[in-house]
């Protein structure tokens, strides 16, 4: 078995020390050997390096440790603030340890690495206010339609979520609405189509049967930046669907900036004074 290689003291390698005591040497040297000086003065010189070698090394390694101490106590303080952390963090950091000890040098660690740069990426966004969810997690939305108290705005692009309607996460999703309709929550909804089919027609009549706001608007009457499926809830949470070009939904955007809400909550307002009720004239005049 081989044996792991040791390590130099730090007190060997510590370059203060190297050199205080290689300039107190110099010094003793230079007077030693000079004629027009007392030898004593030599070890007196030599003595006095090595003093003020030994104050810096100390004072050094003194802010070293106030340094180091600061910065823990600064983890430990942060961590001790978010309620839920504290527990998660143990687990997390003796699994960082446990892979680092025990399998060095191995794709585990490069594994363990990605792990949390990839956590690091998710807390940069959500520093941004923004985060991710993979399509078809209905467990957000069920959250803020339950929190809503006033307000859901939202857009729908039939082309890409029509059959999503029908399936059982979007009736669940439905189903919250409705819930939503009876604690007095206003619900204004645009379906942005190319072609109102029947399917289509019916989807609409029953959100409005049950009290949602509807509108409609051809997607030639907007500009393809607006041909988007999004939502705001309370004008304090918003979200985009991210999806191809082919109309494959890929993933969910949820936002709490207030810079993105704003713009959100524009676009939706122009979106709906493009719409026309169901039953308006709905004649596809292109966006210039």
């Amino acid at each position: 078995m081989k044996r792991p290689a040791k390590k130099s003291s730090p007190l060997v390698l510590d370059p203060v020390l190297i050199i205080g005591t290689t300039l107190s040497v110099l010094l003793g040297v230079i007077f030693y050997v000079r004629e027009d000086t007392a030898q004593g003065l030599a070890l007196l010189a030599g003595l006095i390096g090595g003093v003020i070698t030994l104050q810096v090394q100390t004072l050094l390694r003194e802010k070293r440790r106030v340094d180091h101490e600061t910065t823990v106590g600064q983890l430990v303080s942060t961590i001790e603030k978010i309620p839920w952390l504290t527990e998660l963090m143990v687990p997390i950091l003796r699994a960082a340890k446990h892979v680092e000890r025990e399998y060095p040098g191995t794709p585990a660690v490069d594994a363990c690495r990605a792990a949390f740069d990839e956590c690091l990426r998710t807390l940069t966004d959500l520093e941004r206010g923004h985060f991710r969810t993979p399509y078809g997690d209905n467990a957000v939305f069920q959250r803020l339609i339950d929190q809503t108290k006033r307000t859901m705005c939202a857009t729908s692009v039939p082309s890409v979520d029509l059959a999503w309607w029908r399936e059982p996460v979007g009736r669940q999703y439905w189903e919250a609405q409705l819930n939503a309709l009876k604690r007095g929550v206003k619900i204004r909804r645009v379906f942005i189509y190319r072609e109102w089919t029947d399917e289509l027609d019916e989807l609409a009549r029953e959100q409005i049967a049950a009290g949602v706001q509807v509108r409609r608007v051809h997607v030639d009457r907007l500009p393809p930046a607006m041909r988007v499926i999004s939502a705001l809830w309370d004008g304090s949470c918003g979200h985009e669907l991210s999806y191809t070009a082919a109309g494959e939904a890929v993933y969910d955007t949820f936002t709490v900036s207030p810079p993105d809400l704003e713009r959100l909550m524009t676009q939706f307002e122009m979106i709906e004074r493009n719409a026309v009720e169901l039953d308006q004239p709905r004649t596809p005049d292109s966006v210039s």
